[in-house]
């Protein structure tokens, strides 16, 4: 192992997370990640703690197993997020500058947190036209194209198209993408949970060919890609259908509407209290507020 990789090995056992690595040793934060992959494959193990705030801390100790990831909160913070879905790259109707659009947004409103529910890829097994057709250029495009910044992390998981290429292909895209970029974070295939204090949102997609895992069933909040329109439905848990972030329409008689969801969750002590939901809409290079200045409120129980 080398001399800096010792350093930086040292300084994650005295817990100092990849922003404050970063700066003590005046690298950017993506070369202190491929330093630590290069840690992981000297056999250490090493276990993520991800922060609300967008930072990172590995640690040496055996971390004990919980369903899905977990987000560390402030105490008496509320926890704002972005919501998107089906980007669809290599399909001719995906637009990587809808992606850009959001990060400004995020980052104009000091969002740390996206929530990507999806199809990221278009796949090669569908019928619509590609503009990249083979499998693998599709996903180093993602790689490439999908937008950074240090102060923001994706949480994602994956659908249908995706899946194709693991499937079919035997590409694991998650780890590809695991391995290229700390700041998109895979949570699972077709469902993956996100546990906040003592809540639990969890993002799902349609695999289609196979059943999605059997998770989540105690979360409060289900975050869903695959039908690129926004809806909600409250039954046993609030239900939020996130709308497509591209122009690719899943039925050709429908025309879709490009955009993200903006959420807020209150909390009463460490539960879910209410969530505020903002259907944001891309048109013609603007964002704006669907439904002028309302938002959807709703009400969480304290425990289902």
């Amino acid at each position: 192992m080398s001399e800096l990789n010792k350093i930086i090995l040292d300084m994650i056992r005295c817990r100092k997370t990849i922003k404050e690595i970063s700066q003590s040793l005046l690298m950017s934060e993506k070369q202190i990640y491929m330093r630590i992959k290069q840690i992981i494959n000297y056999g250490y193990k090493l276990n993520p703690t991800y922060y609300y705030s967008s930072d990172i801390l590995y640690s040496l100790d055996d971390a004990t197993q919980e369903n899905g990831v977990r987000i560390k909160m402030p105490r008496d913070s509320n926890f704002r997020c972005i919501a998107i879905s089906d980007i669809h790259i290599g399909n001719v109707n995906s637009n990587i500058y809808y992606l850009k659009m959001v990060y400004e947004y995020a980052s104009k409103n000091n969002i740390s947190i996206i929530f990507n529910c999806g199809d990221l890829i278009e796949g090669v097994i569908s019928n619509s036209k590609r503009n990249i057709d083979d499998l693998y250029e599709q996903i180093e495009t993602l790689i490439k194209k999908y937008p950074y910044d240090k102060n923001i992390n994706n949480f994602v998981i994956f659908g249908n198209h995706d899946f194709h290429s693991l499937y079919y292909n035997k590409l694991d895209m998650s780890k590809r993408i695991s391995n290229a970029r700390y700041d998109m974070i895979p949570i699972g295939y077709g469902k993956g949970i996100v546990n906040l204090k003592s809540d639990s949102i969890l993002l799902e997609h349609d695999l289609s060919i196979v059943e999605n895992p059997n998770i989540g069933q105690n979360c409060k909040i289900s975050l869903i890609g695959h039908g690129h329109m926004m809806k909600t439905k409250y039954y046993d848990k609030l239900y939020i259908s996130v709308p497509t972030l591209s122009n690719v329409s899943p039925d050709r008689t429908i025309d879709v509407i490009p955009g993200f969801l903006d959420l807020e969750i209150q909390f009463e002590k460490i539960y879910f209290k209410n969530i505020k939901i903002k259907h944001m809409i891309i048109d013609n290079k603007k964002i704006y507020q669907a439904s002028e200045d309302k938002c959807i409120v709703k009400e969480l129980v304290k425990k289902i």
